[in-house]
């Protein structure tokens, strides 16, 4: 379950009034009040198991909040007084998370559809409470923000995004936000690449954080729109993987990198070892992996390619042919390239997957 900033906020105000000392903590060990506190903690096995029980554990005393909430208390202390304290904070929070569920805003719905979390008849209510069609043209832009907290980052793109449309902002992690964005017959995914690519800037310039940002298909169905969320997450987590520079991703792009994300890990080292070894270690050095590497992004144009590299075109055929003689494969033919270009990336395989959004 996610929990709200504003619920957040509402439990952190509470715990500064305490006079003890009180660590607001999630599932992951991860704290999350006080702010300045960046530790992570290792759970008690016996607190996972019973967490709505005080556990004194080394001159402290933990309790877990009611079924499927995301948080946990620590207080210094170990006496019956800080026992029943415990207890009480449990019972506020519980309570705050209560009061936040019942009085659900159009962005938490969002998220509840987002995240598949809504049944059928509950979506229905939904859309009914808050005008929401429930057949209209919508795609999902996913934000991800590594240094940046959500909350802030939704600040932020209130400001971009035109207020008198029919688009909805919602959190969606503590680093993450997504923007479901109505879309007509006139829709192109170049328009939303381009304004993908102005509100990075804005991020950029404001906060001197940047973004990765994401794109799914469009639905046509509110209760397919979970599916283009989906999809956006699966782009920033592939597009990480195999273009670890860019900054923004579009879902139905990235035929051939979701093709080779689900190829097993030995069978792309085993490929990848073919084209990429001792033997040729020394041919495929930085300066001709940028080489190659921009040949590509120039769509094999020679001389546009030499220009951004600032050397002379001479020294850029000179050096595909040095390729083509060791390797056997000419870059400037189509077929040769697209072979070349699925074994680099099927390196690129073997890279730590873990870290997903």
């Amino acid at each position: 379950m996610y929990l709200d900033h504003r619920v957040l906020a509402k439990i952190s105000q509470i715990l500064s009034q305490m006079t003890m000392q009180v660590i607001l903590f999630d599932s992951n060990g991860q704290v999350l009040w006080p702010e300045d506190n960046h530790k992570e903690l290792t759970l008690p096995e016996a607190l996972l198991k019973n967490p709505t029980e005080p556990l004194v554990y080394g001159g402290f005393t933990l309790i877990g909040p009611e079924d499927e909430q995301p948080l946990f208390i620590c207080l210094s202390g170990d006496n019956a007084d800080v026992k029943s304290c415990a207890v009480l904070c449990a019972e506020l929070i519980n309570t705050l998370m209560r009061m936040d569920m019942g009085q659900a805003s159009v962005e938490q719905s969002m998220r509840s559809i987002l995240r598949g979390e809504a049944e059928a008849a509950e979506l229905e209510a939904i859309a009914s409470e808050h005008n929401l069609p429930m057949e209209q043209d919508r795609c999902v832009m996913y934000f991800h923000f590594a240094e940046l907290d959500s909350e802030a980052a939704l600040n932020i793109l209130k400001n971009v995004v035109d207020e008198n449309s029919t688009d909805i902002i919602t959190e969606v992690g503590r680093h993450a936000v997504a923007l479901v964005k109505t879309v007509d017959e006139r829709f192109e995914f170049a328009d939303m690449e381009q304004l993908a690519a102005a509100i990075e800037n804005t991020f950029v310039s404001e906060t001197s954080h940047p973004a990765l940002i994401s794109i799914g298909d469009v639905r046509s169905k509110l209760t397919q729109l979970s599916e283009s969320y989906e999809e956006a997450r699966a782009a920033i987590n592939v597009g990480r993987m195999y273009h670890p520079k860019q900054q923004i991703f579009v879902y139905r792009k990235m035929l051939i990198e979701r093709f080779l994300a689900k190829v097993p890990e030995d069978t792309s080292q085993e490929f990848h070892q073919m084209m990429f070894n001792r033997k040729t270690a020394r041919l495929f050095n930085d300066e001709m992996i940028h080489t190659i590497e921009k040949f590509f992004e120039n769509s094999l144009n020679l001389s546009e390619t030499s220009r951004q590299l600032y050397i002379h075109r001479n020294t850029l055929v000179y050096r595909l042919d040095k390729v083509q003689r060791i390797i056997g494969l000419d870059l400037r033919a189509f077929d040769d390239a697209v072979t070349f270009k699925l074994m680099m990336l099927l390196g690129k395989n073997n890279a730590d997957r873990k870290g997903k959004v």
